[in-house]
């Protein structure tokens, strides 16, 4: 038995008809609601010196565009949906280790990690790991006042070799 091009089954042609109705009505939806948009943004006066035109891909005309914006306000805002503003404020407490601490202290400990708000250093021995221990207020101000304010609330101390002054064998 071969079927020929078309439906035999009148069930088949009424259903397939409908949906070609469904499918009409949605293009003229979305038609119509296009051209509401454009008749909403359309502006018929010729662009102002403060006005940001480009090329119209449609036209020989000129189409209004946002302003541009600077990369830092663009980076910001990227950083800002990515949710990673905390991360990269933590982050900077390794570029900015020495003016935390002083210089004596850097030489003898070292910033791990900030994760959830609490800074993990790393201290040479437990000597100077007991001496952190004493100075976590004074840290804790100085972190505020470096990082801005709730990027650390919170200092712990481990001990281990630094692997900023490890000499390679």
């Amino acid at each position: 038995m071969s079927r020929g091009p078309g439906p035999r089954d009148p069930r088949q042609a009424r259903h397939r008809d409908r949906d070609e109705q469904v499918y009409a009505r949605r293009r003229r939806e979305d038609a119509r609601r296009r051209a509401a948009l454009e008749r909403r943004t359309y502006d018929p006066a010729p662009p102002g010196d403060e006005d940001w035109t480009a090329p119209d891909p449609d036209s020989d005309g000129l189409q209004r565009v946002q302003p541009p914006s600077s990369v830092a306000a663009a980076l910001e805002g990227f950083v800002a949906r990515q949710g990673w503003g905390d991360r990269l404020r933590g982050a900077r407490v390794f570029e900015r280790w020495e003016s935390i601490v002083g210089a004596a202290l850097a030489a003898r400990c070292e910033p791990v990690r900030v994760a959830g708000g609490t800074l993990v250093i790393r201290a040479e021995s437990q000597v100077w790991a007991t001496q952190l221990h004493y100075l976590t207020p004074h840290l804790l101000r100085s972190t505020t006042e470096v990082l801005g304010q709730g990027t650390v609330r919170d200092i712990r101390v481990v001990v281990g070799p630094l692997t900023g002054t490890q000499e390679n064998p």
